[in-house]
């Protein structure tokens, strides 16, 4: 027995004895969770067997029966990564325990160490030597490569930088309205800073889970307590989707198709925007590819192992661990099972079923998912209601709204299902954002790169036996239908950000095969194509940054017009003294409630006045206050003058010169 088996075994003995007794207590003194006593055991054996296995291995088999045995043999191969994940997999479940029936207000830093540290226990699994590095060796590697690699880190590079300045100039005025969403996750991070929200394993505003929240709060902190900081961090994971975009494609399709879909995704309109608002929706596009790309990984050295030269359960494992972070942040990574499950069953069936540990690869990739997300998942099936709330506002057959529209129109489920497809696929197409999430005059794709996209699908679906274009068509596909043609309201932008990356991969693919076609037909030098691509990549590009810079952010589209309308609001009282009290004559239209004004005027104390004024007020003349009123309840303007006479009054308009509220100062 070698000393990583003796550890391994240690380790796994030591959470055995561990999960019986914590099973045995649930038996005892909490009768009513006798399921979760039952898995606690059913673990416990699992962790014992393996220890036993690893002091006393199986007797040695024929190597055609070693396959059917693929648990007993990596175990024996890999004894402290199958410790660490059996390590983080009891600390993820007690996490969860721990967790699961707690309130927003309630200290959870006994479950989120847990939960922490069994999820750095699966990462240092997936990342468990296989033999002792050196880094003597590192100056002879670098030296060993080429130029042209040399040459491609420093373009990846450079695309990085420029969608990182692209997602961060002027964050605070683009766009220049801070909606009510962006607003109330800023608000809630605040509580985070406060100690107000100590649940990181909750569902808050929206029901969108709460550990979100704690990465802005550190912004807040580190950056200032202002829009910007707010919007940093979607910023940041706008930016890092690039160069990962770059590596997935990459292993897929090649340098050039991945290098122009990276260059296309930094400078994409549509994910620019998003990359600049403090919300959660921009997360899900990096979640997806860092997860495909780990999975495509693994199922790639599953299927040539000794080509690839890597261990494929690392890359399974991972997948698994991002996939489970995503359940964290936006509602569409719940989609990232799905599309692994597909994936991985398409790449079994087209190798006939030739794909090395495919069973045990798949449960250490839903091990991790579950070591990951396990305080996430206790809640949901604790609070089932709370955790689909938003699916069942949105949904068109959670809501109803399917039934209604059959009773209001008179037409049938299949005709309404049809123009819900249409309108869904049409969104990068045809039909423009129809809420003020993004608010384009236009689809979320130009006309060229529309037409690129058409293009590229065109060609996915004609070599859709290639595992990377299996994957690209039913990684868009099913964000169409499960993010727009199941929803209300199709194209709405904000559910469709998730297929962002793939439209970028399609863009590139129908440039790259319309140039590459050209250059063929025309019999020109090879050089004749290269720079067509990059002119017109660079032409897509500044088309886009163009649109979204120069032609829509002036417009103020997104949010709204009770969004600007709230802004200019906040941005007005953010001068006022702290304690000023402001009274907000807004219903029904806009209350202080909306979140934008407490969160840009945190020092202001707002108050709504929902009843119209009949007579004057009776107010103090020596407290510090202001009156806003919206333009159809300007009218109500006299009575307080009459209350606080000798004030000042304003009026505020928008770049239009439209009347957005005004405002009333009494003298001090």
């Amino acid at each position: 027995m070698t000393r990583g088996q003796r550890v391994g075994a240690w380790l796994l003995l030591v959470a055995a004895v561990a999960l019986t007794i914590q099973g045995q207590r649930y038996f005892f003194f909490r009768p009513d969770y006798l399921w979760d006593g039952l898995v606690l055991h059913a673990v416990a054996a699992a962790c014992f067997l393996g220890a036993w296995r690893l002091v006393w291995p199986a007797p040695e088999r024929p190597a055609r029966r070693l396959r059917c045995r693929a648990l007993p043999a990596w175990l024996a191969r890999w004894p402290i990564p199958a410790a660490l994940l059996a390590v983080g997999a009891f600390l993820a479940l007690t996490a969860s325990l721990l967790a699961r029936d707690r309130a927003l207000e309630q200290p959870s830093g006994d479950a989120a160490l847990l939960w922490a540290l069994g999820t750095s226990a699966a990462a240092l699994a997936a990342l468990w030597p296989a033999g002792r590095p050196s880094i003597r060796t590192w100056p002879a590697k670098l030296r060993q490569v080429e130029q042209a690699t040399w040459l491609e880190v420093g373009a990846v590079a450079g695309l990085t930088v420029l969608a990182l300045l692209l997602r961060t100039a002027g964050l605070e005025q683009v766009p220049f309205t801070v909606g009510g969403d962006e607003a109330w996750h800023g608000l809630l991070a605040r509580q985070v800073l406060s100690g107000q929200l100590r649940n990181p394993f909750a569902v808050g505003y929206m029901s969108m889970p709460t550990l979100f929240y704690w990465p802005v709060s550190w912004s807040l902190w580190l950056a200032g307590n202002d829009v910007a900081a707010l919007r940093l961090p979607a910023a940041v994971a706008g930016t890092i989707t690039v160069p990962v975009l770059y590596l997935f494609a990459r292993g897929l399709w090649g340098r050039r198709v991945a290098m122009l879909a990276a260059a296309f995704l930094a400078t994409y309109d549509y994910h620019v925007h998003y990359s600049r608002l403090g919300a959660n929706n921009i997360w899900d596009a990096l979640f997806v590819l860092l997860a495909l790309w780990a999975l495509d990984r693994g199922l790639a050295a599953a299927v040539e192992p000794r080509s690839e030269g890597r261990e494929p359960w690392r890359s399974f494992v991972a997948a698994g661990l991002i996939m489970g972070l995503g359940v964290y942040f936006y509602t569409g990574a719940r989609l990232l099972p799905v599309l692994t499950l597909a994936y991985a069953g398409y790449v079994w069936l087209r190798q006939r079923g030739r794909v090395e540990g495919l069973g045990l690869h798949l449960a250490l990739l839903a091990l991790a998912l579950f070591i990951a997300a396990a305080p996430m998942l206790a809640f949901a099936q604790a609070h089932p209601d709370q955790w689909n709330a938003r699916i069942n506002q949105v949904g068109i057959l959670q809501s109803g709204w399917l039934a209604r529209e059959v009773e209001l129109t008179g037409k049938g489920v299949p005709q309404l299902l049809a123009e819900q497809f249409l309108r869904s696929a049409g969104a990068f197409h045809v039909f423009p954002d129809r809420t003020v999430w993004y608010g384009a005059d236009r689809p979320l794709l130009s006309l060229t790169a529309g037409a690129l996209a058409v293009l590229g699908m065109a060609w996915a679906a004609a070599h859709w036996r290639q595992r990377g274009n299996f994957l690209l068509l039913i990684w868009f596909w099913a964000v169409i239908v499960t993010g727009g043609m199941l929803t209300e309201s199709p194209p709405s932008s904000q559910r469709l950000v998730i297929a962002s990356p793939a439209v970028a991969i399609l863009v590139a693919l129908g440039l790259e095969r319309a140039v590459h076609l050209a250059w063929r037909l025309l019999e020109l030098p090879r050089v004749w194509e290269k720079a067509a691509l990059v002119l017109l990549v660079l032409a897509l590009g500044a088309a886009n940054v163009r649109y979204y810079f120069v032609e829509l952010s002036p417009q103020h589209r997104y949010g709204g017009e009770n969004g600007e309308t709230a802004t200019m609001m906040g941005r007005y009282l953010d001068d006022k003294e702290p304690g000023t009290t402001a009274y907000l004559f807004g219903a029904p239209r806009l209350y202080w409630s909306f979140g934008t004004m407490p969160f840009l005027a945190p020092g202001v104390i707002g108050h709504d006045v929902v009843e119209s004024l009949k007579a004057p007020p009776t107010l103090d003349p020596g407290a510090r206050a202001v009156f806003l009123f919206l333009p159809e309840r300007a009218g109500e303007l006299h009575l307080v003058q009459q209350a606080l006479p000798g004030g000042r009054v304003l009026e505020f308009h928008d770049p239009a010169g439209n009347l957005r509220f005004v405002v009333y100062e009494p003298r001090e």
